[in-house]
């Protein structure tokens, strides 16, 4: 799914789900306004205090009257937002919202679940249902590898809530490519607290953990496991993103949780600024023909039209070959309509790092050798990082993208993400 398992039936299954899921499948929205507004009303005061006569009797009597004057300053906190839910801006994410109220944060998650955000010290609010999670976490354990990569992005600006992860999901089993966290696991510091279809609930349990963020897919029953302990948990279900920010701005959705709101939302608009800059950059270049699809055990599976490949290629300014289906996921079809499609296209993405050349591509289904891309030497597959580093470095996934699909403007690019088999 959202990260390389160890295992190849596991590999095969994420591929089926959510189709060859790229990172951003692996850390831009200006902010308009505080999270919460308050005005400060400076009120100037003047106070005449007027004392009675003072009489001395000496030689003669003498009566004066004192007046004394002062200024005194109040400060009066108006909140013109008071009992006005805020939704949080979310520009290109389906699946999750945040909403702020009167200082508490009302989370949407992908399954549709209520999580009340409410800072410690705090008591919950008496007129919102939900999950109560309290702010920011302290203990938190994480179900995938690209969760770990939106994290670290916001360890960039904080560094020290890398010290907040109490566990990880299958984290010894990972190949990892953020070395503190592999420091951390082989240490013992961080928990490998089980596979992620099948995590130690007695693990969990010891770890006390102040949330669990995981994801879901077809036939998984952590949710009710989770449940049925009464472990809090959040689901993250980004890979389902159809589009490159969609995917990578569920950095907003972690940083809630770690009063990192801000920071996400700078993270996010950088990031989309880049990306923006790169689609700029190649809208006017010639459109390639490009063919994303693997080969398994005889079966062609191809990205769907309206998937998460197919938009990211029409982005970049690319023609896809079967932009003219419906899935959203990926679509199974056979060499021949294979070779209609694809024939002439002038670059295959191969959506899988576990090949080392053309001649396990071509061993899989020879008559790819037909196609031109293969012809050209513009057959390009995954490296091993991109399910982390790849979505931790969303804007340098969608560059190496551009430099495949354009290469007279990226000249002398070194890819990061993608590889070109030979």
């Amino acid at each position: 799914m959202v990260a390389v398992k160890p295992i190849h039936i596991l590999i095969f299954v994420a591929f089926i789900a959510g189709l060859l899921a790229s990172p951003a499948v692996s850390p831009p929205a200006t902010v308009t306004s505080t999270l919460t507004s308050r005005e400060s009303v400076t009120v100037p005061t003047t106070i005449t205090v007027t004392p009675p006569p003072v009489t001395r009797t000496e030689a003669t009597t003498i009566s004066a009257t004192t007046t004394v004057t002062a200024t005194l300053t109040e400060t009066v906190t108006h909140n013109p937002y008071q009992g006005i839910p805020l939704k949080l801006e979310v520009r290109e994410s389906r699946l999750f919202g945040i909403t702020v109220f009167d200082g508490y944060r009302v989370v949407r998650d992908a399954l549709n679940r209520t999580l009340v955000l409410v800072p410690r010290g705090m008591s919950p609010p008496q007129d919102v249902e939900g999950v109560v999670v309290y702010v920011p976490v302290e203990r938190v354990v994480l179900m995938s590898a690209t969760h770990v990569a939106l994290l670290e992005r916001l360890r960039d600006i904080n560094p020290e809530i890398l010290g907040r992860v109490a566990g990880i999901m299958w984290g010894r089993e990972y190949t990892w490519y953020f070395e503190d966290v592999k420091s951390l696991l082989e240490s013992g510091v961080i928990k490998d607290v089980g596979p992620s279809w099948n995590p130690s609930i007695e693990e969990l349990l010891a770890l006390k953990p102040d949330l669990v963020i995981i994801y879901t897919f077809p036939g998984s029953d952590i949710p009710a496991k989770l449940d049925e302990y009464r472990i809090p948990y959040a689901v993250d279900n980004e890979y389902l993103e159809s589009t490159v920010l969609g995917r990578f701005e569920w950095i907003k959705f972690i940083a809630t949780f770690f009063d990192m709101d801000r920071e996400a939302y700078e993270i996010y608009s950088a990031v989309e600024q880049t990306v923006r800059d790169v689609v700029d950059y190649v809208k006017s270049a010639e459109q390639p023909l490009v063919c994303w699809f693997m080969v398994y055990r005889g079966t062609v599976y191809a990205a769907g039209g309206r998937s998460f490949p197919a938009n990211t290629l029409a982005m970049l300014n690319a023609r896809y070959g079967f932009a003219d289906t419906a899935s959203t996921g990926s679509i199974t079809t056979n060499a021949e309509e294979l070779l209609t499609r694809c024939r002439d296209a002038d670059v295959v993405i191969h959506p899988t790092s576990f090949v080392s050349g053309l001649e396990d591509v071509l061993r899989e289904l020879p008559e790819l050798s037909n196609i031109k891309a293969f012809k050209n030497g513009r057959v390009y597959a995954y490296r091993d990082n991109i399910y982390q580093l790849g979505y931790y470095d969303t804007e340098g996934y969608v560059l190496d993208l551009a430099a495949i699909l354009h290469p007279s403007l990226h000249e002398g690019y070194e890819l990061s993400y993608f590889t070109r088999l030979e």
